[in-house]
C-alpha cells in the first residue's frame, strides 16, 4: 500500500506544521485558560488536536492510496452437454438418463480439485439449468451456437478447455466446425447416440404456401426418406383436418432412398386448416414419430366483386371487365345503368363508366351510390354530364364552359407515392395512344396525387388524366378520359400480350378498394408460433379523427384446441398502442377477439393463430461421430466414446499447457471514500471536547 498525492513532499510537512501550529497557539498561548488542567493533560490535549487537524490538512490534499495484489486464476474446463431429444431416441436412452449423468458428473467433481468447472446444456439455446425433470427435452440443436456464446462469454479468461458432449446431429445454426475453429479453445467431445443405420423412413421437409387464396389449387412439395427399404413400399397420404384429400403410393428405390413428391391441393373452405402428412409405417421401421409432419394453411376468401355500370354500351367496359378479371381475385359484374337495382354494399369497387350522364335513359341515383361508402372509379368521356359531376363533390372538379374534348397522351407523375409502379408499366402507358378528355380547367381537392398527367399535343398540362383522391377513410380515383379500349389493344400489339393494361389497373383497383381507416381498432399477431414462443398480440385503437389512442381498455377473449371454453385477458398500454404477452400455449389453431369501448361505440376485431411443434430432432436419429471427431481434430482435441467419459479426467491432467495465470490487480482508492478516517477524526475531536469539558475549558 502507497500513499500518493499530486502535491509536493513538502505539502505533508506543512500539514503537520499547520496541526502543530494550531495545537501550540490553542494550548500554549491560551494556557491561561487552561490553568486548571495539568501539562501531561495539555500535552495530550494538544497531540490529539495536531493530529485531527493534520489528518484533515491532508485529506484536503486529495491524496490516494496505491494498493497492489496478486489474483490467481484456475484453468477454466467447461463442459457443453447435449440436451435435445434425438440423444435418447436411440436404444441407450436409460444408460444417458442415469449412468451417463453421474460419470458426467463424477468428471467435473474430480477436475474440480485443480481447474474451475463450469456445465452448461445446449439445445435451441445455452443454459446453466441443472434441473433434470427437464433433461432432453429440447427440440431443437444449435451446437455452433452454444460454442459461439461460451467463447463470448469467456472471451479473455483463463479456458483450458471445453468438453463437448453430443451425437454430432445439429438442426439449427452454422456448421459447429468452423465455430470451433474460430473458438481457439481445444475441444473434448463425447460422441453418443448410435451410429447403427435401421430400416426407417422419414418426411424431411413439407414446402407450401402458408396462405392460399379460397377457390385455388395449391402445391405442397413433400421431401422423404428411406434407409434400408429397398424394394419394399408405402403410401404418402396428406390429410386436411383429419380428412384424406390425397393419397399416392411409393415405392423404396434402393437401400438408401430420397425423393420428393408434388400433391396439388384444392382450399375449399375459409380458415386455418391443418394438414397432416404421413408416410404409412412398414414393418420393421426403428422409428415411425418422423413419418409425420403437421402444417398448416390458412384459406382466406379475398376475392373482391366489382361492379361496372356504364351509362351507353362502351368498348371501354369490355376493356375494364376483362382488367378485372385477369386478376383470379376479382370477379366483375356490368350493368346499364337503368338495368343496376342491387345494393351498392355488395361489392368491394364500383366502377361508374361516364355517370353521370347527358342521356336520360342512363339516370341513376349516384349520390345514393356515394353515400354507401363503397370506393368507385369514375371514367370520364364525352357523353359525362360535367355540372352533375360537379355537383357530387367527389374531389375532382372541372370547370368549363364549353362541352369540348381534347386528346390527352399519359405522363407518368414521378411525385405518385400511393403505390409503386413498375417501370415497364409506366413506359408501355406513355406509348399508348391518347385519351378523348374533357375539356376545362381541372381542380383536385383532399389528399390527392396523378398517377398520369395530360400531354397535350406537346404540352404537359399538368392536369390529372388517372388519379386518385384519400379523404379521411374515403377513396375514389378518376380516368379522366376515354378510349381505354385502344389502350388494352396496343399494349397487345406492343408486347403481346395485356399484361401491362390488366396490372396497372388491377393495382388502381386495388389501392381504392382498401380504405384506410375503415377500422378503429385492429390487432396483428403472427400466423404460427412455436410452442416454447411466447405469443405477442399488439393493437392500436382509433377515435373518429382517426388518431390514435390507448386512454380506454382493450380485452381479448381467447379460443383455442388446448382450452376449455376462453380465456380473457387485458392489454397492456404503451406509447404506440397496445401490446398482450400471453406466453408460449400448446400446440392447436387458437382464434381470438378483441372488443374496445370508446365513448358510445363499441369496436371488435378478430384474428387467428397456429402454434404448431416441428419435430426436427425425430427427422434423423443416426449419430454423426464423424462431426465430433472433425471438431475434436481441429482444435487439438480428442473424441471419446460416451462410456469412456471418465478418461478425459487423465488427458486434462497430462496437458501442460493448463497452468494457473496470475494477474496483478492495482487499484486506487481515494482517502476521501475511507470511512474509517473519519470515524477516527471524530473520535480524536470528541475526546478533546469531553477532556476539556470535564475540567471547564468548554
Amino acid at each position: 500500500m502507497r500513499l500518493i498525492i499530486d502535491y509536493p513532499w513538502y505539502f505533508a510537512v506543512l500539514c503537520l506544521l499547520l496541526g502543530v501550529a494550531y495545537a501550540w497557539f490553542m494550548y500554549r498561548v491560551g494556557r491561561r485558560r487552561g490553568e486548571g488542567m495539568s501539562t501531561k493533560l495539555r500535552i495530550l490535549l494538544s497531540v490529539l488536536r495536531t493530529v485531527s487537524v493534520t489528518m484533515i490538512a491532508m485529506l484536503l490534499l486529495g491524496p490516494l492510496v496505491r494498493r497492489e495484489s496478486a489474483l490467481r486464476e484456475k484453468p477454466i474446463i467447461i463442459t457443453l452437454e447435449d440436451d435435445s431429444r434425438s440423444v435418447v431416441l436411440c436404444g441407450d436412452s436409460t444408460y444417458y438418463r442415469g449412468p451417463f449423468r453421474e460419470e458426467l458428473s463424477a468428471l467435473a467433481a474430480d477436475l474440480g480439485g485443480d481447474y474451475e468447472v463450469h456445465r452448461y446444456r445446449y439445445g435451441s439455446e445455452l443454459n446453466d439449468s441443472d434441473d433434470d425433470s427437464t433433461l432432453y427435452m429440447d427440440d431443437y440443436t444449435d451446437m455452433s451456437g452454444a460454442i459461439d456464446e461460451i467463447a463470448q462469454r469467456y472471451y479473455h479468461r483463463n479456458i483450458g478447455a471445453l468438453i463437448l458432449t453430443g451425437d454430432g446431429i445439429f438442426n439449427h445454426g452454422s456448421s459447429p466446425v468452423s465455430s470451433a475453429a474460430k473458438a481457439s479453445i481445444p475441444i473434448y467431445t463425447v460422441a453418443m447416440g448410435d451410429t447403427t443405420v435401421y430400416p426407417d423412413a422419414a418426411i424431411v421437409d413439407v414446402r407450401c404456401n402458408r396462405v392460399v387464396h379460397k377457390g385455388n389449387s395449391f402445391p405442397m412439395d413433400v421431401t422423404m426418406t428411406a434407409s434400408k427399404l429397398g424394394g419394399r413400399g408405402s403410401t404418402l397420404v396428406v390429410k386436411c383436418d383429419g380428412r384424406r384429400v390425397f393419397s399416392k403410393d411409393i415405392k423404396y428405390d434402393g437401400q438408401d432412398y430420397s425423393a420428393s413428391e408434388t400433391a396439388v391441393l384444392e382450399a375449399e373452405r375459409e380458415g386455418i386448416h391443418t394438414y397432416t402428412v404421413e408416410l404409412v409405417a412398414v414393418d420393421g421401421e426403428r422409428s415411425v414419430v418422423n413419418n409425420r409432419r403437421t402444417v398448416t394453411v390458412e384459406v382466406i376468401d379475398s376475392r373482391r366483386k366489382v361492379a361496372i355500370i356504364h351509362a351507353v354500351p362502351h368498348p371501354d367496359v369490355a376493356a375494364i371487365r376483362a382488367a378485372v378479371e385477369s386478376n383470379i381475385d376479382c370477379e366483375a359484374d356490368v350493368f346499364l345503368a337503368r338495368d343496376f337495382k342491387g345494393k351498392a354494399t355488395d361489392y368491394s369497387l364500383l366502377v361508374l363508366h361516364q355517370l353521370p350522364c347527358k342521356v336520360r335513359e342512363a339516370d341513376i341515383d349516384i349520390a345514393k351510390l356515394l353515400s354507401s361508402g363503397v370506393p368507385v372509379l369514375f371514367v370520364l368521356g364525352s357523353q359525362s354530364d360535367i355540372a352533375r359531376f360537379n355537383a357530387l363533390h367527389t374531389g375532382l372538379e372541372i370547370i368549363s364552359r364549353i362541352d369540348r374534348q381534347n386528346e390527352a397522351t399519359a405522363l407518368a407523375d414521378r411525385n405518385f407515392t400511393y403505390f409503386s409502379a413498375d417501370n415497364d408499366d409506366v413506359e408501355a402507358f406513355e406509348s399508348f395512344p391518347p385519351l378523348t378528355t374533357p375539356f376545362g380547367e381541372y381542380r383536385m381537392s383532399g389528399n390527392s396525387q396523378s398517377l398520369f398527367t395530360a400531354r397535350i399535343g406537346n404540352v404537359n398540362s399538368r392536369q390529372p388524366l388517372v388519379a386518385m383522391t384519400q379523404s379521411g377513410n374515403r377513396r375514389n380515383a378518376f380516368i379522366a378520359g376515354e378510349g381505354l379500349w385502344r389502350w388494352r389493344m396496343a399494349d397487345y400489339q406492343r408486347s403481346g400480350s395485356h399484361s401491362h393494361f390488366d396490372r396497372m389497373v388491377s393495382k388502381v383497383m386495388t389501392f381504392i378498394a382498401l380504405q384506410p381507416g375503415d377500422r378503429h381498432l385492429m390487432v396483428q399477431s403472427q400466423r404460427r408460433y412455436s410452442p416454447d414462443q411466447s405469443v405477442i398480440i399488439e393493437a392500436q385503437l382509433y377515435n373518429d379523427n382517426f388518431e390514435s389512442v390507448n386512454n380506454v381498455d382493450v380485452k381479448l377473449t381467447l379460443r383455442g384446441d388446448s382450452i376449455r371454453g376462453e380465456k380473457d385477458y387485458l392489454f397492456g398500454r404503451n406509447a404506440s398502442g397496445y401490446t398482450l404477452n400471453i406466453g408460449p400455449q400448446p400446440a392447436g389453431v387458437y382464434s381470438y377477439e378483441a372488443t374496445a369501448r370508446l365513448g358510445a361505440e363499441k369496436y371488435t376485431a378478430t384474428g387467428s393463430f397456429v402454434v404448431e411443434r416441428l419435430d426436427l430432432e425425430a427427422v434423423n436419429t443416426v449419430a454423426d461421430h464423424a462431426v465430433m471427431r472433425t471438431i475434436a481434430g481441429t482444435t487439438g482435441g480428442e473424441m471419446v466414446e460416451a462410456h469412456d467419459v471418465g478418461r478425459l479426467s487423465d488427458m486434462l491432467h497430462n496437458r501442460d499447457d493448463l497452468h494457473t495465470i496470475i494477474y496483478r490487480d492495482t487499484r486506487y482508492t481515494d482517502l476521501l471514500n475511507v470511512p474509517l478516517l473519519f470515524v477516527l477524526i471524530i473520535v480524536l475531536l470528541s475526546v478533546e471536547w469531553v477532556v476539556r469539558k470535564y475540567n471547564g475549558e468548554v
